[in-house]
């Protein structure tokens, strides 16, 4: 796949390892990321067509699955999967998965996952609201598959987000959140979890399947990708909301970190 950050890669390492030194490892480490004003907000997230009720943005959507989908299958030669028997156990159901998030294109390793258990164009992926202001190619293919943009926005959250989020669940759908916040290119240890993903779990009474993933080069110097999936993390509607979500975090942090142990 195209390195479209081959020429920021310095500074971003030099981030990475400021951020590691500092111990602040959910910063942001991408430089020229767009910043959403409150004008930008109004006018592009809050009237983005989430739901993709318009005509034009089916079509888009129709098109954009069949060109992820091919690059899925496309760079499945390069992916192995282990304990795919976890995710197994929730087919049928709707259920939020975490991953780390190392590469924009993170996502298609995850999408080769739920497509080979039966998810196929059923899944959903919570982004920064950035991403939709993203130029090229890349840029036009997130905005046109499904995605939940995510706004620090009390307003949006409560009449826009949470409504969809609550939606795709309910179709029996996956929502693909990355808990780790901000992409770190290329960084293969686990961080620190954002209690975002537990919190809906804990409210909707759905499952978390707990991803991650490693890559490393074989002799060809091809990167080869390997899914880790961990056991499901149940809610315990007897726990509090705030107790839930803690647990079931900290449950799917220990299992991030033992992939390396």
């Amino acid at each position: 796949m195209e390195d479209i950050f081959k020429d920021i890669r310095p500074i971003v390492e030099a981030n990475i390892k400021a951020a590691e030194e500092a111990g602040t490892l959910n910063a942001k480490v991408m430089p020229f990321d767009h910043v959403v004003t409150k004008e930008e907000r109004k006018l592009v997230v809050f009237k983005y067509d989430i739901g993709k009720k318009r005509v034009k943005s089916k079509i888009d959507r129709y098109f954009a699955n069949i060109l992820i989908n091919k690059k899925t299958k496309e760079i499945g030669k390069y992916i192995k999967i282990n304990g795919i028997e976890n995710a197994l156990d929730l087919k049928g159901q709707p259920f939020i998965i975490t991953a780390n998030h190392f590469s924009p294109y993170d996502s298609l390793i995850v999408r080769y996952l739920t497509n080979k258990i039966g998810y196929k164009n059923k899944l959903s992926i919570v982004i920064n609201e950035t991403n939709l202001f993203m130029g090229g190619s890349l840029g036009k293919i997130i905005r046109s598959i499904d995605v939940l943009p995510y706004a620090h926005d009390l307003e949006y959250l409560g009449k826009i987000f949470n409504p969809h989020l609550t939606k795709v669940i309910e179709k029996g759908n996956i929502i693909l959140i990355y808990p780790e916040q901000e992409m770190w290119l290329d960084y293969p240890y686990a961080r620190p979890l954002m209690p975002g993903a537990y919190h809906y779990a804990t409210k909707l009474n759905v499952p978390i399947l707990p991803l991650f993933v490693t890559f490393k080069k074989n002799e060809a110097e091809e990167t080869i990708y390997t899914i880790n999936v961990g056991k499901p993390l149940y809610p315990n509607q007897e726990l509090s909301l705030g107790d839930n979500k803690e647990l079931m975090m900290q449950k799917d942090y220990s299992f991030k970190r033992s992939v390396y142990s």
